[in-house]
């Protein structure tokens, strides 16, 4: 028999990355019209180029802000445009973030980046070279193009370190989120950072004990911290900083932390359910 080939996918965005006002875009013209993205109109509506309305297509889709065929908002782009439909709020871009990060089928060399190149400063063609070998064991035997590879890293570390600072404020090129300070570039190398604490509220890891479907058995501290998809991972947090977040949530009330024994283990205070921790977290911010 031969081996299974794991599904993924390269340059979905046409070599652009995320711009300034493009979610804000669709998040209002989609609940109106489920066939925008494919009306002989669509540059029109949507106020940019043809290849741009492709690229904004699969950025909806593979942050979760769409379904499949990006025809209609999902739960969380539903929620994201009632609440914060100009991403102004960090809280909406981590939750973006973890999205896309985690999704292996559509948005490949992010997941590969975020999981499996754990080097902190990497220069751009050592990063390529761990993504291959990362991308090239996943694929077990698919094919695939270096050359997409490569595009998907310029468009990655693009995305997340451009220097907002040193931009023009009215150029729109910018990604927004570059404002989460996950990746510096300096001297030609690109560093991870850990998230400022300021932009980082702690409802975001409850969200992730919600994804996770922590149930009354709980989950080990080190399994949800430094699993694959684990708070180390998606947003480089260290051990110690995840420790107090959650111990915010435990004198919160919403989780219990519990290192007696060497247990090291949480358990939800109640059913987290991750669409109510997010609109909960807009109605009260």
């Amino acid at each position: 028999m031969s081996a299974i080939k794991n599904k993924i996918r390269l340059q979905g965005h046409e070599k652009f990355a995320l711009r300034e006002g493009w979610i804000n875009k669709a998040l209002k013209i989609l609940p109106n019209n489920s066939g925008a993205f494919t009306r002989k109109d669509a540059a029109d509506l949507f106020g940019i180029g043809n290849n741009m309305v492709k690229s904004l297509r699969y950025w909806m889709k593979v942050l979760g802000l769409t379904n499949a065929s990006g025809t209609r908002l999902s739960e969380v782009g539903k929620l994201i445009a009632r609440y914060d439909q100009y991403l102004e709020n960090p809280f909406t871009l981590w939750i973006l973030h973890s999205n896309i990060a985690k999704n292996v089928e559509d948005a490949t060399t992010w997941f590969m980046y975020f999981n499996r190149c754990d080097a902190g400063e990497l220069e751009k063609n050592e990063i390529e070279s761990i993504l291959l070998r990362e991308v090239t064991k996943y694929a077990a035997g698919a094919s695939f193009s270096e050359k997409s590879l490569g595009n998907d890293v310029d468009v990655l570390l693009k995305m997340y370190s451009a220097n907002r600072e040193k931009t023009d404020p009215e150029d729109k090129s910018v990604s927004p989120f570059s404002q989460l300070g996950l990746i510096k570039k300096m001297d030609g190398r690109y560093i991870k950072k850990h998230p400022n604490k300021k932009i980082f509220p702690p409802e975001i890891v409850l969200y992730e004990l919600a994804l996770r479907n922590v149930g009354e058995e709980g989950v080990s501290i080190e399994n949800i911290v430094y699993d694959q998809n684990g708070l180390a991972k998606i947003y480089n947090l260290t051990g110690v900083m995840a420790n107090e977040y959650f111990d915010r949530l435990d004198a919160d009330g919403f989780v219990r932390v519990d290192r007696t024994a060497g247990l090291d283990m949480i358990y939800p205070e109640k059913k987290l359910k991750s669409m109510e921790i997010i609109s909960d977290f807009y109605n009260n911010n």
